[in-house]
């Protein structure tokens, strides 16, 4: 926070204690603080902030998606996206591109414009990524779900922990979701110092009995497994670059090489706005649990404060800007993609995982993603919003006629997800870190995958 803004809380909050009755009880007094401190700390000082123009609109839409191109620049204009920062959008359909779509600020700073090949970092779409890596290792005969984390790592069966199955890990139901002692980016670099905390780690609840987000250690653990089954021995970030980014044409890493750090857009220097925190807290049950929590404490807030207290100064996210750390696989959010890349990757998903004579994933597991029909349940360390996980990857369920859509989203709005029932691949970025964006909920995908949807229904038509 700036000084000037600390100032603003300050003044706001003095003024009103000293006008304030002596007799008004406490309660009264802490809440008129507060509000006076929101007034003059966030509502006064937006109204002096730069205005932005609705950003140009670069990049193509195949005949039939014109729709989407205007839905795209109406989330500007409505103010649904950020126009001090920067977003793309990529559509393909049964293997051919059909929106390709960018506006904005890669980084307003320093006016620096997005472009067609700029990326971003993905945060949680990370998963997606490397919960593919590992379910090529199963389609190989390399991983056996089934089998205990520790048939592949012995050091992994400490404190209870000799019985969780692959599968427990893959789907957030290990209890694994902090560990206990703080990471750090030197940690990571480091990986028999990392392996030693994952394995000395103890659950947070009796594996395989409960659903919890393993929001930053699921990367670190799946990267360890895959170090001990790939037959070559890679790191998920380039077992990812070798068997996927490079055969697949897919311009997405875990771990950006220093050469490529130019590309990436700024991602977290455009925080929500007050306005969309309000609307957040209003529609979304978990951002309201969560806001809450934090004010008054209560059920619920344990396991999330836990989990990020133990990712030490992985969760700085100011860092992500140091191409150093970018540099540092954390298979769980530093991926950094194109949207065209994630519309790309999952469209092969989408449509039986096949690119030409290249298979990326065989039909009979991308089927089981399609056809988990277990029904969604709370996650416990994200405040009971309703998910799951089948081997790692979100599945979204469409309607009993219809089959699941799967990928991963990511922290702010950024989505990657296959929709077979289409046989679509959807891709979305932005540095604007909305509070608004989890999963479909965000307004802006919302009301672009409307308008998709619209024009892929309409190619269906005799």
């Amino acid at each position: 926070m700036s000084l000037a803004r600390q100032g603003l809380f300050v003044a706001g909050a003095i003024v009103i204690a000293v006008i304030i009755p002596a007799d008004m009880s406490l309660v009264r007094k802490a809440l008129l603080v507060a509000v006076a401190a929101i007034v003059f700390g966030v509502i006064i000082p937006s109204f002096f902030k730069p205005s932005y123009p609705v950003p140009e609109i670069f990049g193509t839409v195949a005949p039939g998606f014109e729709e989407v191109r205007e839905v795209f620049r109406k989330n500007y204009e409505d103010n649904w996206d950020h126009r001090a920062a920067g977003s793309a959008l990529s559509v393909y359909h049964k293997g051919e591109k059909v929106v390709d779509l960018w506006a904005g600020y890669a980084d307003v700073e320093a006016k620096r414009l997005w472009k067609e090949d700029t990326m971003t970092i993905i945060f949680s779409t990370t998963k997606g990524l490397t919960s593919l890596c590992a379910a090529m290792l199963v389609d190989r005969g390399h991983i056996e779900l089934k089998k205990p984390v520790a048939h592949y790592w012995p050091e992994f069966a400490q404190h209870g922990k000799e019985k969780i199955t692959v599968e427990q890990l893959l789907e957030h139901e290990a209890g694994l979701a902090a560990t206990n002692t703080p990471l750090s980016y030197e940690v990571l670099k480091d990986h028999d110092a990392m392996d030693r905390i994952l394995a000395e780690t103890k659950p947070m609840w009796e594996p395989g009995t409960n659903y919890g987000y393993h929001g930053i250690t699921f990367g670190l653990y799946v990267d360890a497994l895959i170090r001990r089954t790939d037959p070559k021995k890679r790191t998920v970030g380039q077992f990812f670059d070798e068997e996927v980014s490079k055969p697949f044409g897919i311009d997405a890493y875990i771990g950006v090489p220093l050469g490529l750090a130019h590309r990436v857009g700024r991602c977290i220097n455009v925080p929500g706005t007050f306005s969309h925190t309000i609307y957040a807290m209003l529609n979304i049950r978990m951002v309201r649990r969560m806001i809450l929590s934090s004010i008054f404490g209560g059920s619920g807030s344990e396991m999330f404060t836990k989990m990020f207290k133990s990712a030490g100064d992985l969760c700085q996210f100011g860092r992500l800007a140091d191409p150093d750390i970018l540099n540092i696989e954390v298979a769980s959010f530093n991926g950094v993609a194109t949207a065209e890349a994630l519309a790309k990757l999952f469209d092969i998903l989408a449509n039986g995982g096949k690119q030409g004579d290249k298979t990326l994933l065989s039909k009979r597991i991308i089927d089981e993603y399609i056809n988990d029909r277990r029904g969604l349940i709370p996650n416990i360390v994200m405040f009971d919003h309703l998910g799951r996980r089948k081997y790692g990857m979100d599945v979204v369920p469409q309607g009993e006629n219809a089959g699941n859509v799967f990928g991963a989203s990511g922290a702010g709005g950024q989505v990657g997800y296959a929709d077979p029932n289409n046989n679509i691949g959807y891709g979305f970025v932005s540095r604007y870190m909305s509070p608004m964006g989890i999963q479909f909920l965000d307004p802006r995908f919302k009301n672009l995958q409307e308008s998709i949807l619209k024009a892929v229904e309409a190619t269906k038509k005799p």
